[in-house]
């Protein structure tokens, strides 16, 4: 029986807060409907999901946050440019990505498993 493929949820602000402290490690993506480079990214991040999620069973999960219904939360974070993703660990920010590449998100996502 293989594991079921993983694919990041949307959260809005009332679930962000438990969703990010109830893993060890959260990566999230801040994004827009209207965003060009978000939907370019978009498939990279499902792919990322689904392959780090096998990786590490139970370790890592990953969220999407749209910053167009979720502005409060996106300042919070200081987003300012989109796609941002962001990585927290134990309910904490800890990284921000800046490569948009799928080798440069998996090693991102490597480096915050590390």
């Amino acid at each position: 029986m293989s594991t079921p493929v993983s694919v990041p949820r949307d959260v809005t602000s009332l679930e962000f807060d438990k969703e990010t402290a109830a893993s060890k490690v959260v990566v999230v993506d801040f994004w827009a409907t209207w965003c060009g480079p978000c939907r370019k990214f978009a498939p990279v991040f499902d792919e990322v999901c689904a392959e780090a999620s096998a990786k590490y069973p139970g370790q890592i999960s990953f969220l999407k946050v749209d910053v167009d219904k979720e502005g409060e939360l996106a300042e919070k974070f200081n987003v300012l440019t989109i796609p941002t993703v962001i990585g927290f660990r134990d309910g904490a920010m800890v990284d921000r990505l800046s490569g948009r590449t799928k080798d440069e998100f998996t090693r991102w996502v490597e480096k915050l498993m590390a």
